[in-house]
Formats: structure tokens, sequence, C-alpha cells
């Protein structure tokens, strides 16, 4: 599977990573979870990975680098992409039937158009 690094820290010998599945994130652990001949990966770079599920985490294993860090500008990208550019979005509220002035919301059944 091919994934990119998303966080990375080389002291604790700790990353996370996304994978192109979409499922949940990996977390790699250790120089022995890379395949040998690699550099710890930094944040931003892409990796092949195997992975291990244990209780529900994902643990990766054999990662290697794909790219050797060519994309290290990913991580702020990706952030970036989720802040407005001056614009307002539209915000949605979740309102209980105990909060609405109408005092009961209940369901009701709305004939088709046609």
């Amino acid at each position: 599977m091919i994934g990119v690094i998303l966080w990375s820290s080389l002291a604790k010998e700790k990353a996370v990573i996304w994978c192109e599945d979409h499922g949940a994130l990996a977390y790699l652990q250790g120089h022995g979870n890379l395949v040998p001949g690699n550099d710890w990966p930094e944040a931003g770079d892409l990796v092949e990975l195997e992975f291990e599920t244990i209780r529900e985490l994902r643990h990766a294993r054999s990662v290697s680098l794909v790219n050797n860090g060519n994309r290290s500008e990913l991580p702020g990208l990706l952030r970036d992409m989720g802040r407005t550019s001056g614009r307002s979005q539209p915000v949605l509220r979740v309102i209980s039937n105990n909060s609405y002035p109408g005092g009961n919301l209940t369901p009701r059944k709305v004939a088709a158009a046609g």
C-alpha cells in the first residue's frame, strides 16, 4: 500500500501515516519496521508499507521511502485546505426537540411532486 507521512519524530522513532485506501491511519514505531537501508521518513514523504491490525489499530510494517522527501510541503498544503479565504462558510447546527420554538418536531411524510 502507498501512504504519506503526516507526522514524524526521529527522536521518538514514531510516525503517523495516511493510507491510500482512506482507511484508518497507520502508526510506525521503531527502525525495525523500516525496510533495511531506508532513512527515517519525514512529514510529506511518500512511502510504501504493509500493515498489521492489532486491536483496531494499524501498525505499519516493512516501510520504505518512495520519493525521498520530494513532497515535504504536503502536510502544510493539506492543513491550508481547511482554512477559509475570508469567506464565511455555512454552519450547520443540530437542535433538539426541546429547543425548537414550536415545541415539538415530529417527522411528517411529504408527497412527491410529479
